[in-house]
């Protein structure tokens, strides 16, 4: 009879454990499928270049504007005037239409190691995907003008360039870009015998605030 007891009993702690083991693996394996389902949720909403998880108020059909200060590195032959380096900032207006494509104007002020510009261009640009944060291309292009010495200080360019902005705040984002400015000397479509160093070039680096719709 003592026999059948002990036996009883070691049945019973046996059955009792592995109802214990079932239980516990049950709620672990719950528990992890919730965390997984929280960490998910929890990237849908923070990832910055999700498109489809949740609805993005980014740059739509609409007026924008773009501030920006930028360095401009000069290559190759930097010895002539206005060659070496600019610093300045500027402003463009615009438009942008639907499909990405935006057209504006804009001025500002680019100080260089022998004097100034104060260039007047317009500003074309192209903004791939509908990402949260986007890749662009844009052109800048236009008159760099000089008052003190108009005729021959004064330039043509183009800006070139590629980019990406970064939402910060509704209808705000942070502007980066890099390309080639190169500006012409425009006595070169005047003078056919115009021989001296007739471009010069840069690397610009820009940084800036967009507000678009």
């Amino acid at each position: 009879m003592k026999k059948i007891s002990i036996l009883v009993s070691i049945i019973l702690l046996t059955a009792s454990y592995a109802s214990a083991q079932v239980v516990t693996e049950r709620c672990w394996h719950l528990d992890h499928i919730q965390f997984l389902d929280q960490h998910q949720d929890f990237w849908r909403s923070h990832k910055l270049f999700t498109t489809a998880e949740q609805p993005y108020a980014g740059m739509g059909v609409g007026l924008y504007s773009l501030t920006e200060v930028q360095y401009g590195i000069g290559l190759y032959i930097i010895e002539p005037p206005f060659a070496h380096y600019f610093a300045g900032a500027t402003t463009a207006l615009g438009w942008q239409f639907g499909g990405g494509f935006a057209l504006g104007g804009g001025t500002g002020f680019l100080k260089y190691n022998d004097g100034y510009t104060i260039p007047l261009y317009a500003d074309m640009r192209y903004f791939m995907g509908k990402q949260r944060v986007k890749f662009f291309f844009a052109f800048p292009a236009g008159f760099l003008m000089n008052f003190e010495n108009f005729r021959d200080n004064s330039r043509v360019f183009g800006n070139p360039s590629v980019g990406l902005i970064v939402p910060i705040a509704k209808n705000t984002h942070l502007s980066f870009s890099a390309g080639l400015f190169t500006q012409i000397d425009r006595d070169i479509f005047d003078n056919h015998d115009f021989n001296a160093a007739w471009h010069d070039s840069f690397i610009p680096l820009k940084l800036g605030l967009l507000f678009g719709k």
